[in-house]
């Protein structure tokens, strides 16, 4: 009866041995008579079959949505990629656009990780210049980024 409901015989034997399993388990204090063992082992092994499809719904209803999950996520993903690009881009067309003094001042220090001590340093002017620089470099970068939400 378990092979004729799955069609698969090792499956079949796994559900009969759970069933039998589970009686030898219970042994002593099960009460079955040569009269109600047949209809016993009938319904266990249709309610053992029952719990393998339901498991397999499951599964199955698991997978779709790990499934969907990851192609939703994988879209975000490629999304997210474009609009950086996108992002990238304005930001070097802004950098491009700023005066050279400034335009070193914020490449030395975003794009290099340098400090301002090392800035400063680096283009024989004060530490003050370089934050004013930098803040003036900021500034007009915010100011042309306006465009994109702040999500």
């Amino acid at each position: 009866m378990s092979y004729k409901y799955l069609g698969d015989a090792y499956r079949a034997e796994g559900v009969v041995q759970e069933v039998f399993t589970s009686i030898w388990q219970r042994k002593d204090s099960l009460l079955l008579s040569e009269d109600t063992i047949e209809n016993y082992l009938v319904r266990a092994v249709r309610f053992r079959i029952s719990r393998v499809y339901s498991d397999e719904v499951r599964k199955a209803k698991k997978m779709d949505e790990l499934l969907l999950r990851q192609t939703v996520s994988h879209h975000n993903q490629t999304e997210q990629e474009v609009l950086y690009r996108f992002l990238r881009e304005d930001i070097d067309k802004l950098v491009n656009c700023l005066p050279e003094r400034c335009k070193a001042v914020y490449v030395l220090s975003r794009e290099k990780g340098l400090n301002n001590q090392e800035i400063a340093g680096s283009l024989l002017i004060s530490e003050k210049t370089v934050e004013n620089q930098l803040t003036k470099a900021l500034k007009f970068i915010r100011k042309g980024l306006e465009k994109y939400p702040l999500s």
